[in-house]
C-alpha cells in the first residue's frame, strides 16, 4: 500500500460507503463522503484526490470542478459517454490527472482480458455472441456501462455488435455474462460479484495508483493503465 492519502469521496450511495471502509482499511484518511447538498454548497476540503460514484448528470460537472482545482479524480460513475469526448479534451489540454472506468474490479478487468483470449478463438466459427447483464434495481443505467465497454470489447475482436440484454433484479451487485450460440452449441464466461468489495477495493488501488503518476496527464485514464 502507498502512503496514506486524504480522499475525498463523491456519492453517499452504497459504492461510496464501500468506498470509505475500504479506504480507512487501507490506512487513508476520507476527509468527506458527500451526497447532493455538500455538492451544491461546494465548500471543498483539502484533498490529495476525489473518488466519484454520483449520477450521470453530475460526471461532467465533477470533473469541471475537480479540473478547477487540481484534484486528482477517480470516476466509477457511468451513463455520461455522450459528454466523454468533450470532458476528455478538457481534461488533456489542463493536464488533469483523471481516471475513469465503468467498472474497477480486478475480476471484471480478468475477465475483459479472458474475453478477448475467448473471442479469439471463437473466429471462423459460426457462432453469434451476445451480452447478458444484472443489477440491483437501484442501478440508474441500463445496459451498464460494463456491459456496453464489454460489447464493445466484442465488436474490436469481431467487427459485430453484440445485443445486450439488461435485467434488474433486487440484491444483485453485478453479473456480466458473454455468450456465444451456434447451432448445435452454446458457450459462455461470467462474471458474477459477490458484494461490492471488488469494485471499492480497486477504486481505492486506482487512487493510489493516480497519487503517485508523475505524469504527464494526456488523457483520462483507465483501468488498463492503472493494471496493465
Amino acid at each position: 500500500m502507498s502512503q496514506p492519502l486524504n480522499i475525498l469521496i463523491l456519492g453517499r450511495g452504497r459504492m461510496g460507503r464501500a468506498i470509505e471502509a475500504c479506504a480507512q482499511e487501507r490506512g487513508h484518511t476520507v476527509v468527506g463522503l458527500w451526497g447532493r447538498q455538500e455538492l451544491a454548497e461546494g465548500n471543498w476540503p483539502e484533498a490529495d484526490v476525489a473518488i466519484d460514484f454520483t449520477l450521470p448528470e453530475s460526471a461532467p460537472d465533477v470533473f469541471a470542478a475537480c479540473r478547477e482545482r487540481g484534484l486528482l479524480l477517480v470516476s466509477g460513475t457511468t451513463g455520461w459517454a455522450d459528454h466523454f469526448d468533450r470532458v476528455q479534451a478538457a481534461t488533456r489540454e489542463a493536464g488533469h490527472g483523471a481516471v475513469w472506468a465503468p467498472n474497477f474490479s480486478v475480476g471484471v478487468h480478468l475477465f475483459r482480458k479472458a474475453l478477448a483470449q475467448v473471442a479469439s478463438t471463437m473466429q471462423g466459427h459460426d457462432f453469434k455472441a451476445s451480452v447478458t447483464e444484472t443489477h440491483h434495481t437501484g442501478k440508474v443505467d441500463a445496459p451498464s456501462g460494463t456491459a456496453l465497454a464489454i460489447a464493445e470489447d466484442v465488436r474490436g475482436l469481431t467487427g459485430a455488435l453484440p445485443p445486450i440484454d439488461a435485467a434488474r433484479v433486487p440484491g444483485v451487485p453485478g453479473t456480466h455474462r458473454v455468450t456465444w450460440e451456434g447451432q448445435v452449441d452454446l458457450i459462455s464466461i461470467e462474471h458474477a460479484a459477490k458484494d461490492r468489495s471488488g469494485f471499492a477495493r480497486g477504486a481505492v488501488m486506482a487512487a493510489e495508483w493516480l497519487a503517485h503518476h508523475p505524469g504527464p496527464f494526456t488523457k483520462i485514464f483507465s483501468m488498463e493503465d492503472v493494471w496493465g
